[in-house]
C-alpha cells in the first residue's frame, strides 16, 4: 500500500473519529473533544492536512445536524476551526511548552465564540454586547474543556498518532 492510500485511510479514521465524538458528547453544550483532537492533528499532520479534515468534518457535522444551508453558523465554524489550526501551527513552530497550548485551547473556547457574534448579530439582531455576555458562560465551558483536554489528553495522543503516522510511512519504505 503507497503513502498517499495510507495518509488518505488515517486522515479518514481521524474525520471519523472527529465526527463520532461529537455526536457522542451532543447531549453536553460546548464540551467536546474538537479542539483537542484538530490540535493533535495539526502537530502530527501539519496545517495543509488539517484544513482539509477542518473541511470535510464542518460538511459533515452541518449536514448531520441539519445546518449546512445556514450561513450564519456554517461560516464562522469553517472560520474558527481554521483559525485555531493557523494559529496553533504559529505556536508550534516557536515553542514546545505545553501550559501555553493548555493555555491556547482555553482561550479558543473564547475565540470560537467570538467568530460567531457577527453572523448572529446579523440574523437575530440582538444586541452584540446582549449576546456577548449571554454567550461567556458557554465561551467558559469551552475553554475549560478544551485546556482540561489538553492537559489529560494531548501528549498521549499525539504520541500514539505519531507512532501510526511514522510506522506507516516506514513500513512503506518511506
Amino acid at each position: 500500500m503507497n503513502n498517499s492510500l495510507r495518509d488518505t485511510i488515517l486522515i479518514a479514521l481521524s474525520i471519523s473519529i472527529l465526527v463520532v465524538q461529537e455526536l457522542v458528547l451532543s447531549f453536553l453544550p460546548n464540551i467536546q473533544l474538537s479542539t483537542l483532537l484538530l490540535l493533535v492533528y495539526t502537530r502530527v499532520y501539519g496545517y495543509k492536512k488539517t484544513a482539509a479534515i477542518v473541511f470535510v468534518y464542518v460538511l459533515i457535522d452541518n449536514l448531520i445536524f441539519g445546518s449546512i444551508a445556514m450561513v450564519h453558523i456554517v461560516v464562522p465554524m469553517f472560520l474558527g476551526w481554521l483559525l485555531i489550526i493557523s494559529i496553533f501551527s504559529l505556536v508550534l513552530k516557536s515553542t514546545k511548552s505545553h501550559l501555553i497550548y493548555i493555555i491556547f485551547a482555553y482561550l479558543f473556547g473564547h475565540i470560537y465564540g467570538l467568530m460567531f457574534v457577527p453572523f448572529q448579530v446579523w440574523i437575530t439582531h440582538v444586541d452584540p454586547w446582549v449576546y456577548l455576555i449571554a454567550d461567556l458562560p458557554w465561551e467558559v465551558i469551552m475553554g475549560m474543556s478544551n485546556a482540561l483536554a489538553m492537559l489529560w489528553l494531548f501528549e498521549p495522543l499525539s504520541l500514539a498518532l505519531e507512532h501510526l503516522f511514522q510506522q506507516s510511512h516506514h513500513q512503506s519504505g518511506e
